[in-house]
């Protein structure tokens, strides 16, 4: 549902590859990794609070939960996921910084996907007008076949 308001958002073709929308939009994460890192943090929020009953429930649910609980089916989730040890997730010793999130999504991305992503904001500048490509003889794409162009990257990855 979110790729296709950012798809409409920046007129890219219905069927863009969702991986490639956090690339054209620039320091963002999938919407996934991004309720990931949410969770992650009213999880360590929960274990951390204020709150001896809501610190005493978050821990129990963790510590005691042996598998059973939501809390801590999350917790080994978003570890495995991000590459995180339990018991530091557990401890606070994780950064949550969204920089932090980013980088790791940014690790993951394929070289195709890096061109794919550079070509298809060329070629929406291009089609903007906030960028000109001209060929030698003065001629230059027309809407129609810039339109070809950009579908073929954002659905193939290939020209």
């Amino acid at each position: 549902m979110f790729g296709v308001t950012w798809r409409h958002i920046l007129s890219t073709p219905p069927d863009t590859h969702n991986n490639l929308l956090p690339l054209l939009l620039g320091n963002t994460l999938p919407f996934f990794d991004d309720l990931c890192k949410h969770s992650a943090q009213f999880i360590l929020e929960c274990i951390q609070s204020e709150s001896s009953l809501v610190r005493s429930v978050a821990r129990f649910g963790i510590v005691a939960g042996l598998g059973n609980s939501f809390n801590v089916r999350n917790v080994v989730f978003l570890c495995s996921h991000f590459g995180w040890q339990f018991n530091e997730f557990v401890e606070g010793k994780i950064s949550l910084q969204n920089a932090r999130f980013v980088s790791h999504f940014y690790d993951q991305v394929a070289d195709s996907d890096w061109c794919a992503a550079e070509l298809l904001l060329d070629i929406m500048n291009i089609r903007e007008c906030s960028s000109v490509l001209q060929f030698s003889d003065g001629g230059t794409f027309s809407v129609s076949e810039l339109t070809c162009v950009m579908m073929c990257v954002a659905m193939n990855h290939s020209i």
